[in-house]
């Protein structure tokens, strides 16, 4: 395995960098938020994303801040994110305000999968290529089908894969930054996602 490849796991109220235990909820505060103060960042739109922006945000930032991002411009660097559920918890929360009366403009913005992937762009000011899939678990092969071939033909000189799946209270999340230097096979890159 590439040991210059970062990578990030935020599982059940934990966060694994690299394979080393970096962050473990103990507060009060909701698990993402106590990681958010962990980091120290100052983003005040933070706190208006849902859940699986905010995981979204957090992942790709500890991932990010570890990689060799100044090496690419802001549109050398793809996105390539997926989870299992789209954005079903929140489409959920934003059905609840319709039957109430009053739909919420700030839940009917994150109604879309993709737009986790819009707030690291926004932050990081990234142009490049983005797309996001649904599949039915975390699939090495299927994310690596379509991020290599970016790499490979020119589109993108860096990919960040995210793995975001969340309802609320389980946080399953994955991130790696890739360039073609990485060298990773689907067997590699699913051993990461197992282990923390």
């Amino acid at each position: 395995m590439n040991p210059k490849l970062t990578y990030c796991h935020i599982r059940e109220g934990e966060v694994f960098i690299n394979g080393e235990l970096f962050y473990q909820h103990m507060g009060d505060e909701p698990f993402l938020v106590g990681l958010y103060r962990h980091l120290g960042l100052s983003y005040p739109k933070f706190f208006k994303m849902d859940e699986m922006s905010r995981m979204a945000f957090l992942g790709s930032e500890m991932v990010l801040v570890r990689s060799e991002l100044e090496r690419f411009t802001d549109d050398e660097v793809a996105l390539l994110f997926a989870n299992r559920s789209s954005s079903l918890m929140t489409d959920g929360q934003f059905r609840s305000t319709l039957e109430g009366g009053i739909p919420s403009p700030a839940l009917f913005v994150y109604t879309l999968p993709n737009i986790g992937m819009g707030e690291v762009c926004i932050r990081h000011r990234f142009y490049g290529e983005n797309s996001f899939l649904v599949m039915e678990d975390f699939s090495p092969e299927q994310l690596l089908q379509t991020a290599l071939p970016l790499l490979q033909q020119g589109a993108a000189k860096a990919v960040l894969l995210g793995w975001v799946e969340t309802d609320g209270e389980h946080h399953d999340g994955f991130f790696v930054f890739l360039n073609s230097d990485s060298e990773i096979t689907s067997d590699e890159l699913k051993k990461r996602y197992e282990m923390r």
